[in-house]
């Protein structure tokens, strides 16, 4: 297989953007998936973010290739690599934080740059802010409470695992709790899901 000099370079610096695009991929959720394209734009962005803290920090390229010929030769540091994959690995996972927090946009919200949130949906954001047990009111009338521990992302895929569930009974004077002696419960879209009431907590 013949290799070009040009090609060798582009695909050395750009494997970095594409670790980083995977990891960011892995641990964020996104709205869609993204075509190809745009994953090389992505891995396109991240290299060069990389590579400008990396050259800010060391002033050095991680790695020399040298065309002699019809051949290449290629020479490089370990410690630079090290340090190559430290901050690959470091810029996704610190996009996901600011991303799953939501805190880029909550500064850009208080600016009143942007009314946006950073995560894939409104379902999504609700569940994320709002840390307190719920109440899911079916299609069918049947009521349950309990704690979202786990939830899905897609509102049209709409699964929720709730912790220490119990059915509401509607009583003469006051609701009444039945506790389901089990870990959980899960939900899921084919129990039809109407409303979901999120309680206050207690002070």
């Amino acid at each position: 297989m013949n290799v070009s000099y040009e090609f060798l370079h582009v695909l050395i610096y750009l494997i970095p953007g594409f670790i980083s695009s995977a990891i960011m991929n892995i641990m964020n959720v996104r709205a869609k998936e993204q075509k190809e394209f745009g994953k090389i734009v992505e891995a396109l962005i991240f290299s060069l973010l990389v590579y400008t803290i990396y050259s800010l920090v060391t002033k050095n390229s991680p790695i020399e290739i040298v065309k002699i010929g019809e051949s290449f030769t290629y020479s490089y540091n370990y410690k630079s690599f090290l340090l190559l994959i430290l901050i690959c690995v470091s810029i996704p996972l610190i996009f996901c934080f600011f991303i799953t927090n939501d805190l880029h946009m909550k500064l850009a919200r208080a600016l009143r740059i942007s009314k946006k949130t950073a995560r894939s949906s409104v379902w999504f954001d609700v569940f994320s802010d709002k840390k307190t047990a719920i109440i899911i009111n079916f299609e069918n009338g049947r009521r349950i409470y309990g704690w979202p521990l786990y939830y899905s992302d897609n509102p049209e895929k709409p699964y929720i695992f709730l912790s220490k569930p119990a059915w509401i009974k509607k009583g003469k004077e006051k609701d009444e709790f039945i506790h389901l002696d089990i870990e959980g419960i899960l939900i899921t879209p084919e129990q039809k899901i109407e409303s979901i009431e999120f309680l206050r907590r207690k002070k």
